[in-house]
């Protein structure tokens, strides 16, 4: 295996970093889409609870299949409609971890105004991309750290208790682990709710389940997420810090060659694919600055390559392709 680099190219990142975003620009101006986030945070914590059988119905109907579904899979207090609902909820809403945890919500925020708008934005370029596309419902919610975004249908929902901030005391409590929390802040929701939503709308074609068709399906996702959000950084985009940008730009061909000379690939070894896309403290088989999951990095430039050299070929033509060897070859990637 070839040496890594750490040499930090500071004016190809910034050339680079430039000419990413003007690509992905387009007019989105004329686009008839606006996000409004109903808040299922404020107003279940906000509902008297010495009548609480007489608030549930209000809540059912504001917040439609989305507030069974919250009932069920995230707070896991079962269905409205069962007698021992109101107990359930009512234990749930006078927890006292939860309630501190409410509190830190609210102050952190207090409204989402800025959250819309980035929302209406990406999802502005998503109705551009993709016209006959539908638009999800948007919700937040407190879950009880159980989930950070949660998909069904028509609705995404952001559980803003996972969005609290790298230096929250709760998930120290929690004993999750700093590589964990690096991604637990208020920058990072809308790239993983775009990230979130294009994985239902493109699901993983497990047929083909190697190590590169990971990367490049992965790659794939953020190479989605830039189109939607062309102005962001990249570090918003992958989740990585700058100084783990910057390594990745710096080992970009040192990655590679470690990948093609263990013959990894093609590698459909579980724990060789999970040890490579999926998040952990640095990327095992690279060096322990590398950041978790740079395997994705990789599949990112290797479909950006793709694109570039296929520039009739539209987004929705690339989001719709399953055949990862064939990207992978039409690329041509030699970093």
């Amino acid at each position: 295996m070839r040496r890594f680099f750490l040499l930090i190219p500071v004016l190809v990142l910034i050339i680079s970093g430039c000419s990413k975003k003007n690509r992905f620009e387009v007019d989105v101006s004329d686009i008839d889409t606006s996000v409004e986030i109903k808040r299922l945070d404020q107003d279940l914590f906000n509902i008297n609870l010495d009548s609480i059988h007489n608030e549930i119905p209000y809540l059912s109907d504001k917040y439609g299949e989305f507030y069974e579904l919250y009932n069920h899979q995230v707070i896991r207090v079962g269905g409205s409609n069962s007698k021992a609902y109101p107990d359930n909820l009512r234990g749930f809403l006078t927890d006292y971890v939860i309630n501190n945890v409410h509190n830190k919500v609210m102050e952190k925020y207090p409204d989402v105004n800025r959250l819309e708008k980035e929302l209406t934005n990406a999802f502005k370029h998503y109705k551009y991309y993709f016209p006959e596309k539908t638009i999800p419902a948007i919700y937040t919610f407190i879950g009880g750290f159980n989930q950070s975004i949660v998909i069904d249908d028509s609705t995404l929902a952001i559980g803003l208790d996972k969005y609290l901030g790298r230096d929250c005391k709760f998930y120290d409590r929690l004993g999750w682990a700093e590589y964990l929390q690096q991604d637990m802040l208020r920058n990072i929701i809308p790239s993983d709710c775009m990230r979130s939503w294009a994985k239902t709308e493109w699901p993983f074609n497990d047929s083909t389940d190697n190590v590169m068709s990971n990367m490049i399906y992965r790659g794939r996702l953020l190479y989605f997420v830039r189109s939607m959000m062309p102005e962001a950084h990249d570090s918003l985009i992958t989740g990585f810090t700058t100084s783990e940008l910057q390594w990745c730009e710096n080992n970009e061909e040192q990655m590679w060659t470690h990948l093609v000379e263990e013959k990894l690939l093609f590698s459909t070894d579980y724990m060789t694919i999970n040890k490579l896309v999926n998040p952990a403290p640095f990327t095992s088989g690279f060096p322990r600055q590398s950041p978790g999951k740079a395997a994705v990095w990789l599949g990112w430039q290797i479909v950006d390559e793709y694109m570039r050299r296929n520039k009739d070929l539209s987004l929705k033509e690339l989001m719709e392709t399953e055949d990862y060897r064939k990207i992978l070859r039409e690329s041509h990637y030699k970093p």
